[in-house]
């Protein structure tokens, strides 16, 4: 396998989504492990803490943190990227454009139930997706 994408939000899922990347990882030799964060701004959010004004400079952001952390502690290295948009749209343009074999993202993202109502962003990206999805459920572990 060559690519994969891991979609990061400061959700709990993303971060076992990260956890299952790294273990596949160690299972199998990947050559390219994104961590992806998609940002939708509103006026006023770029320049705060969550949202820092540096976009070129991904793994300072605190999203990225935590699954940096489970990366670093494998040995693994990953790439940190800031996309500006709809979420499922820029998870999917980004697969497309960078040839990537397998994504990975949790059950649910940081809305929470709020996606129920209006269409998960795991229900789009496997929809549509250009490769295969993997949707992971926090406590998911593959066994390396």
């Amino acid at each position: 396998m060559k690519k994969i994408l891991v979609a990061i939000d400061k959700s709990e899922y993303s971060v076992t989504a990260a956890r299952a990347a790294i273990d596949l990882v160690q299972l199998q030799p990947v050559d390219d492990v994104r961590f992806v964060h998609i940002v939708s701004l509103k006026p006023g959010q770029l320049g705060t803490d969550d949202y820092p004004e540096r976009p070129d400079v991904p793994e300072e952001w605190p999203v990225f943190q935590e699954p940096l952390a489970i990366a670093r502690e494998a040995g693994v290295p990953v790439t940190c990227e800031v996309l500006f948009g709809n979420e499922a749209e820029m998870i999917l343009h980004h697969a497309r454009e960078q040839d990537v074999e397998l994504i990975i993202l949790g059950s649910l993202g940081e809305s929470g139930i709020k996606e129920f109502f209006l269409g998960s962003v795991a229900t789009r990206v496997t929809a549509h997706a250009p490769c295969s999805v993997m949707i992971v459920r926090p406590g998911f572990r593959l066994d390396p």
